[in-house]
């Protein structure tokens, strides 16, 4: 598991280090997608939730898990699509990329949660 917090990491920090546990440990993944998603739900902490972000990533039998959890029980709402160069895509582009999004509301927050499936380690031979 790779748990990384706002008050000791930052947005790029949090991307290259999801790519190395991505490297280490889980294959068939598709690498950029699931930076891009950390990215995104990352920046929407930041922007429309106070600032302060915990990530969660891990890898169980099958599946990756990516959670952010931030402390504004507002769950997001995806804006109307719009290529204006204001904001307003990072929700369409996780449900794109992501599949399946869950809000998880909590007494201080919130957690957005997205899943991928893992391929098995292939063996050597």
């Amino acid at each position: 598991m790779l748990t990384l917090r706002s008050d000791e990491a930052s947005l790029a920090d949090a991307r290259d280090l999801v790519g190395v546990y991505l490297e280490d440990h889980c294959h068939g993944v598709d690498g950029q997608s699931v930076r891009l998603v950390v990215s995104e739900l990352i920046t929407n902490a930041v922007r429309h939730a106070g600032g302060a972000w915990t990530l969660e990533v891990e890898k169980q039998p099958g599946l990756l898990t990516v959670g952010v959890r931030d402390e504004d029980g507002t769950p997001p709402d995806a804006r109307p699509l719009a290529l204006d160069g204001q904001g307003g895509l990072g929700l369409h582009i996780v449900e794109r990329l992501a599949g399946r999004v869950r809000v998880t509301p909590a007494s201080h927050g919130k957690t957005v949660s997205v899943w991928w499936p893992v391929l098995p380690a292939q063996r050597g031979g």
